[in-house]
């Protein structure tokens, strides 16, 4: 069945597209489905995880997703103290820290040792968007990060609560200047609109008693502190409940709200499913509900989801353009080996790339956070992606400028896609087409390509560098194909 003949959401049984997904013999687990499970539970298989993937089966895969690794990850500090003062500025300046947390961010999405944590955690940093450029200090930054880590699939009541207390928030949002005689509502209005309930779902009185509530949150020192002189103890009314409400309560009162799941799944839906979707609420309501009677467990609906009839279905399968740290990150990790098969590309060379793709982790460009779907291309963006792709291919590139700003003497990675190739001595053009197609574009390869690429090979000898060349020649077609920006 085309996607064009699908019948729309609000034709289906929710509790059939709901309920876990069994493969059949006319719909197996196979290479696509493991494909499409890791790149949007993750930042795409290297093919031994795909191998595993596939051998292992569907319920083993999904829980080793969930699984905690063997061995606790230390994750020390990447940076530490103030922000460096600006040498031209005298002021400071925390844009190398935020390039060496970036940096840390991509190896650990690299490694592939939690891969769902860091792509929920992707979900939840856009869901909180908080930027450096405004906040300006690195270690703050990396504390919300690591808070965000932690919770990404924990307890959202406690994450909630725990955003409302972070010092990057609320330097983000301008609560040192939420006091008793001159209220501040942004962040009142952001909790509301952005991070628990959505637009329609409150009324603009129930922001400006909440920012009341919230008066005297404040940060010192990176800590957060209450300065109960500021904090205005008055009678309030949030959402039907009126008392001398302060910021718990409010927490307490959004959580209470029965949109507020709704809100969650719908983002997490648009995430992890279909961003081109308009889910009627009743299609969403079993997950919502699930969700709720969690109290709140983010685990909960993730698992369902990616467990899902509706998940390894035509309504979920290329239906969002990759971002461009899943672009990127995905691209490494399948292809961007060295001689030994090891991935050997430095997180630092993809920073300047990534920037010019239009997504600069740590720095959304608003409360709203990044736009996403086909806003992340544009004739510049794809031109970067294309640009990449032939570099890492061709293991091409100079000093990457982020090094030179920051005299880090890490060049773009000479990587080896042909490393697996010529380990296993494959001299068949058929066969080195299959096997990057399987890799990179599994159930998605069209015929009439897949005839070109192995027409382009053939017209060289094995073993000779004009043959290694129209191979590499091939990889980089794959990585620049319409349906390959589809995640």
């Amino acid at each position: 069945m085309s996607k064009a003949s699908l019948p729309p959401l609000e034709k289906l049984d929710p509790a059939v597209e709901w309920a876990a997904w069994l493969p059949s013999k006319e719909n197996p687990w196979n290479t696509k489905w493991a494909a499409h499970l890791y790149r949007r539970a993750g930042f795409g298989a290297t093919r031994p995880e795909l191998r595993e993937a596939v051998l292992g089966g569907l319920d083993p895969t999904v829980n080793r997703l969930f699984a905690a690794p063997k061995e606790e990850r230390k994750r020390i500090p990447a940076v530490e103290g103030p922000a460096p003062k600006n040498l031209m500025t005298g002021m400071p300046d925390a844009s190398r820290q935020a390039a060496i947390l970036r940096a840390a961010w991509l190896q650990r999405m690299i490694d592939g040792v939690e891969p769902l944590r860091e792509k929920m955690s992707l979900f939840w940093h856009n869901h909180f968007a908080t930027s450096v450029k405004k906040v300006n200090d690195g270690p703050l930054m990396e504390m919300q990060g690591e808070l965000i880590f932690k919770h990404a699939l924990g307890s959202f009541r406690q994450m909630l609560r725990d955003m409302s207390r972070d010092s990057a928030m609320l330097i983000w949002l301008d609560s040192n200047q939420n006091v008793k005689s001159h209220p501040n509502e942004n962040f009142a209005r952001e909790v509301m609109e952005l991070f628990s309930l959505g637009v329609g779902n409150y009324k603009e009185k129930d922001i400006q008693d909440a920012a009341r509530a919230f008066t005297g949150w404040h940060t010192s020192d990176g800590n957060f502190t209450f300065v109960s002189g500021q904090h205005d103890d008055g009678e309030k009314s949030v959402l039907g409940q009126t008392g001398k409400l302060g910021g718990e309560d409010v927490l307490r009162v959004l959580l209470e709200q029965a949109a507020c799941a709704k809100f969650i799944v719908r983002k997490m839906y648009h995430f992890l499913v279909n961003e081109n979707a308009t889910p009627p609420e009743a299609f969403l309501a079993p997950v919502a509900d699930a969700f709720r009677k969690s109290d709140y467990d983010i685990a909960v609906p993730v698992r369902m989801i990616l467990r899902s009839k509706h998940f390894y279905s035509a309504y979920a399968y290329r239906e969002k353009v990759k971002w461009p740290v899943e672009y990127a990150v995905g691209v490494v990790r399948m292809i961007g080996v060295g001689a030994t098969g090891r991935i050997t590309v430095n997180p630092y060379s993809l920073l300047g790339t990534l920037e010019l793709m239009g997504q600069h982790l740590y720095a959304p460009p608003n409360v709203k956070g990044w736009e996403a779907g086909k806003a992340w291309l544009n004739t510049a963006t794809v031109l970067a992606r294309h640009n990449f792709a032939h570099s890492l291919v061709n293991g091409m590139g100079d000093l990457n400028e982020h090094a030179k700003k920051f005299n880090l003497n890490t060049f773009f990675p000479a990587v080896n896609p042909l490393a697996y190739v010529l380990r296993e001595g494959l001299t068949d053009p058929g066969e080195i087409v299959n096997y990057y197609a399987n890799l990179l574009l599994p159930g998605d390869f069209r015929p009439e390509v897949r005839s070109k690429l192995i027409a382009h090979i053939e017209n060289a000898k094995p073993e000779t560098e004009a043959f290694a060349q129209r191979c590499r020649d091939a990889v980089f077609v794959l990585l620049t194909l319409p349906e390959y920006q589809l995640n």
